[in-house]
């Protein structure tokens, strides 16, 4: 890293982090685009400035000053031409004279790799594993890119291999801020809703493609097998320490024989490292579905029962605290949020009390033993039918399960959004849905779909539900 303003300059990022960050990213995209339809990167200057200067002509910005300038700029066309200039400046393009005397602007290569990983990040872009994977296996399998063995297989496995496990790292990553944003202080629907896209980006595409189709232990005995082979083969070594030298520039053969043993057990090294990986991963998916749902039903808990009363409390202490700067949660509290927690007032001695009850040596008339009243039948039958209400309304796989054959008695298949939800409760049954439809035991299956769905102040990701064929 030490080379890199070497080669970039010491200006080079200052439009990211300048007051004009957006239009100049707006430009340097314009100017990567242009090129699209050339044989190199690199276009005429008119017709780039044609092009800024329609950009400025549709953008809501009128008047653009810069940091170090005292003079406003208002015309189109001008900003297009400072704009290059000051690109220039920095380091992002260059100018050269074609045979014909035009003069070109040119990206260079540093400019076109920020630019490229710029986009990347921008839009999100994802690692197709599957393609890593297959790329890597191909190579080693090929018999006839063993002639030249270091350039046509061990360098392009070994950079597919750390871009590989460079993916799946960043997965781990992303897991990792999505059960730190469920800790922020948000509402029961951001929850919902961060729960859904956290289904949509990770759950349903990466972390699924990693179980099944992307599946590295698959491939992971041939590839090793076959690096194994290489290192083994004193023919086919020699062959790949020699084409390390070549192509790296290398004369000491001993440094080039090193270097290339050690490339290959980094290599057997990651893929032997895969397992470990997909455990933590395994484990922090499970750590967020279940942080993410506890949470939430934290927070849709029924404010009438005990657990729905706390979660008041807590909360109106949490607004309580932040309005008022003055207090501190180490300050003992004011006497009315004291008092709101006699939830179990103490006013005698009894066998469940926390302080045991003395033994008296004072001799008494001992009581009448106890006899309780006996419960009528009719009273046994109004607690049976309590009970019974209570286990109906339990979010339990069964009822759960119970409640899905219903509606898909009739039907092939239903959408969720077609379940009507009128309170917390129907909101809740249908996360409930989501969650045991992708259980192998379950009876029916769910299949996400794209649409987002907004009802009652509730807001999530559309899925259907199907009978699982089994």
């Amino acid at each position: 890293m030490e080379k890199l303003f070497n080669i970039v300059g010491e200006n080079f990022f200052k439009p990211l982090t300048s007051q004009l960050k957006t239009i100049y990213c707006d430009c340097l995209d314009i100017i990567y685009q242009s090129y699209r339809t050339e044989l190199s990167y690199g276009t005429e200057r008119e017709i780039l400035v044609a092009k800024l200067t329609d950009y400025f002509d549709n953008s809501a910005v009128s008047d653009i000053q810069f940091e170090e300038d005292t003079e406003t700029l208002n015309d189109s066309r001008t900003k297009a031409h400072m704009f290059l200039r000051k690109l220039r400046e920095f380091g992002w393009i260059e100018y050269e004279t074609a045979n014909d005397q035009t003069q070109r602007i040119v990206m260079p290569s540093y400019a076109v790799s920020m630019v490229q990983t710029l986009k990347s990040i921008a839009n999100n872009d994802e690692l197709e594993y599957q393609s890593e994977i297959s790329a890597i296996y191909s190579l080693l399998t090929n018999e006839e890119l063993l002639n030249r063995p270091y350039l046509q297989v061990i360098r392009p496995v070994y950079e597919r291999t750390l871009s590989l496990f460079t993916g799946l790292k960043k997965l781990n990553t992303s897991i990792k801020k999505y059960i730190e944003d469920i800790t922020a202080d948000k509402a029961s629907e951001e929850i919902l809703g961060d729960f859904f896209k956290y289904h949509d980006e990770i759950g349903s595409k990466a972390y699924h493609r990693i179980k099944t189709s992307d599946n590295v232990a698959r491939f992971r005995n041939t590839i090793i097998s076959r690096l194994k082979t290489i290192q083994s083969n004193n023919s086919l070594f020699e062959r790949t320490v020699a084409g390390y030298q070549n192509v790296e520039n290398v004369s000491d053969s001993d440094k080039a024989e090193e270097e290339v043993r050690y490339i290959i057990s980094d290599i057997i090294e990651h893929f032997r490292q895969y397992d470990d990986i997909v455990k933590e991963i395994d484990k922090k998916h499970s750590k967020y579905i279940r942080n993410a749902m506890e949470r939430a039903k934290f927070l849709l808990l029924n404010s009438n029962n005990m657990e729905g009363k706390i979660s008041v409390i807590l909360q109106m202490m949490a607004d309580y605290f932040n309005k008022d700067e003055q207090h501190n949660l180490s300050e003992d509290a004011d006497e009315d949020i004291c008092s709101a927690f006699n939830i179990f007032p103490q006013g005698f001695l009894s066998e469940s009390s926390l302080k045991p009850i003395p033994i008296s040596r004072k001799i008494t008339d001992i009581d009448d033993i106890y006899i309780p009243d006996e419960v009528s039948e009719e009273e046994r039958k109004q607690r049976r039918i309590a009970i019974y209400e209570k286990n109906k309304n339990r979010f339990s796989r069964k009822n759960i399960s119970e409640f899905v054959n219903n509606l898909l008695k009739e039907n092939k298949e239903v959408m969720a959004s077609d379940i009507a939800i009128h309170t917390r409760r129907d909101m809740i049954r249908i996360i409930f849905i989501n969650l045991y439809g992708r259980s192998a035991k379950s009876d029916y299956e769910i299949i996400p779909v794209e649409e987002k769905i907004n009802s009652n102040g509730f807001q999530f990701r559309d899925f259907r539900i199907t009978r699982r064929v089994k």
